[in-house]
């Protein structure tokens, strides 16, 4: 995966993610996305949720997603002629951090990928980049922390 010099988020892909993910967190749970968009792009124009892919990778509070969820994660890439572009998921209360199994489990393992880590099960109202933990996947299970204002990732109309 190249690493892109930017990653735009289109606001109202931003809104209905996460609308979704406040919806299958509940309040109560960790919950996840897939950010897609053209190869060779940096636009995200659309995502898919985790449980979407693996219907029971929500059932213990944290994301344990199987790996057989990437065969239909990898054939709509295909069908659309998109690539996972970043990933997303929530944290209980107001900490964005890494945890552990966070740094040492990536979801996408390729130098550069980009991971956003969300606060409160993304129930905070106007949730934005600026709330969030963004990281970015240097190999090896080494990461390098991404300031969400003015950094890499941002919104955009």
């Amino acid at each position: 995966m190249p690493t892109v010099k930017e990653l735009i988020i289109v606001d109202s892909v931003w809104e209905e993610l996460i609308h979704d993910l406040r919806k299958r967190g509940d309040g109560e749970r960790e919950s996840g996305a897939f950010l897609l968009g053209k190869v060779g792009g940096n636009l995200i124009s659309e995502y898919v949720c985790y449980d979407d892919l693996d219907p029971n990778c929500l059932d213990h509070g944290i994301i344990t997603f199987d790996g057989s969820g990437y065969v239909p994660l990898w054939q709509l890439c295909k069908e659309k002629g998109l690539t996972v572009l970043a990933d997303v998921h929530t944290h209980p209360g107001e900490w964005v951090g890494q945890s552990r199994s966070d740094s040492n489990h990536p979801m996408i393992a390729q130098s550069g990928h980009i991971a956003i880590i969300l606060p409160e099960y993304a129930q905070v109202k106007n949730l934005t980049l600026t709330d969030a933990g963004v990281y970015e996947y240097k190999g090896d299970k080494k990461w390098k922390t991404i300031k969400p204002k003015g950094g890499r990732v941002r919104l955009s109309k």
